[in-house]
C-alpha cells in the first residue's frame, strides 16, 4: 500500500501540482503587461515571456532553498565531464532533427484534422511583439529564462521525484508525457514529447541537470531564436537541417555507450563487498 501512495504521488500528484503552479505563473504573467499596456497587451509577448521566466524562477528557487534547508533532495548540478558537454549539444541537435523530420511527415499527411492542427499551430506560432526590444525580451527569455525554468521543473522536480522509485525508462516515458501536453497545441504536444524524452535520457544518463538545460538552450536559439533576430539563407538553413538529423546518429551512439558504462557501474556496485561501499550512495554516485 504504502508502494502504490509513493507511486501515486509522484507520477501524478506532483506532476499535477507543478503543471498547476506553472501555468498559474503564465497567467499571472499577463497581468502587468496589461495593466500598462491595456487591451494590445498581447501584442508584447517579449513583455509576458520575460515576466514569466522570471517569476518562474524565483519560485523554483524558493523552493529548493527550504528544500535543501530541510535537507531533501534537489536535482544534481555540477560542472560535468567533456562527454557530458558533447552529449548535451549533441542531442539538441539531436532534438531538432527529430522535429524536423516530425513536421515534415505531418505535412506529408493528407488528413484534415492534422493539416488545421497545423495550421493553427502556425498562427500561434506567430511572432507578436510592437518593438524591436519586446523582441529582443522575447528571445532572451525564450533561450535562456524558459529552458532553465522548464528543466528544474520538468526534468529536476517531476522527473527526479520518478526516478526516486527506481524505473528510470517509466520516469523519462512519463514525464515526457507531461511534458508534451502542458504545451496543449496538438502539433506542439507531438515534438515536445519526443524532446522531452531526449531531454530525459541526457538528465539520466549525465546525472546532471545543467546538461538538460545546456540542451534545451540550444534547442530553442537555434529552433526559435536566430529566426527572431536575423532572416536565415535558405541555403544555411538546408545545412543546418542536415547537421540536426544527421545529430542522431552519434546522439544514438552516446546514449549507446552511457547506458553501457552505467550497467556495468551499476553491476559493479551489486558485486562489491560491503564494506567497501560508501554508507551513502545517492542515484548519481
Amino acid at each position: 500500500m504504502r508502494n502504490r501512495s509513493r507511486f501515486a504521488s509522484r507520477f501524478i500528484l506532483y506532476p499535477v501540482i507543478c503543471v498547476f503552479a506553472y501555468f498559474t505563473v503564465i497567467f499571472l504573467s499577463a497581468f502587468p503587461v496589461a495593466a500598462v499596456k491595456g487591451e494590445n497587451y498581447l501584442e508584447y509577448e517579449g513583455a509576458i515571456y520575460l515576466i514569466e521566466g522570471v517569476v518562474g524562477l524565483i519560485a523554483i528557487f524558493i523552493w529548493f532553498y527550504f528544500r535543501k534547508k530541510l535537507q531533501l533532495s534537489c536535482p544534481p548540478c555540477s560542472a560535468g565531464k567533456p562527454l557530458d558537454w558533447v552529449f548535451g549539444t549533441v542531442s539538441a541537435l539531436a532534438m531538432l532533427g527529430v522535429a524536423f523530420i516530425y513536421f515534415y511527415l505531418a505535412t506529408h499527411m493528407k488528413a484534415s484534422f492534422v493539416e488545421k492542427a497545423l495550421k493553427d499551430y502556425d498562427d500561434m506560432m506567430q511572432v507578436r511583439s510592437a518593438s524591436d526590444l519586446d523582441i529582443y525580451m522575447n528571445v532572451f527569455a525564450t533561450c535562456l529564462l524558459i529552458p532553465i525554468l522548464e528543466e528544474l521543473l520538468f526534468r529536476g522536480i517531476i522527473m527526479e521525484g520518478m526516478l526516486e522509485l527506481g524505473r528510470p525508462v517509466l520516469a523519462v516515458v512519463c514525464s515526457s508525457l507531461v511534458f508534451g501536453i502542458m504545451h496543449g497545441q496538438p502539433v506542439q504536444i507531438g515534438y515536445a514529447f519526443l524532446a522531452g524524452m531526449i531531454l530525459g535520457a541526457v538528465y539520466y544518463l549525465t546525472g546532471n541537470i545543467v546538461m538538460s538545460i545546456l540542451s534545451h538552450i540550444i534547442f530553442n536559439v537555434f529552433g526559435s531564436g536566430i529566426y527572431l533576430l536575423f532572416t536565415i539563407p535558405e541555403k544555411t538553413e538546408n545545412v543546418l537541417t542536415i547537421v540536426q538529423v544527421a545529430a542522431l546518429v552519434p546522439f544514438a551512439v552516446i546514449c549507446v555507450y552511457l547506458i553501457i558504462k552505467r550497467k556495468k557501474r551499476s553491476s559493479e556496485k551489486v558485486t562489491e563487498p560491503a564494506g567497501n561501499r560508501s554508507l551513502v550512495q545517492g542515484r548519481h554516485a
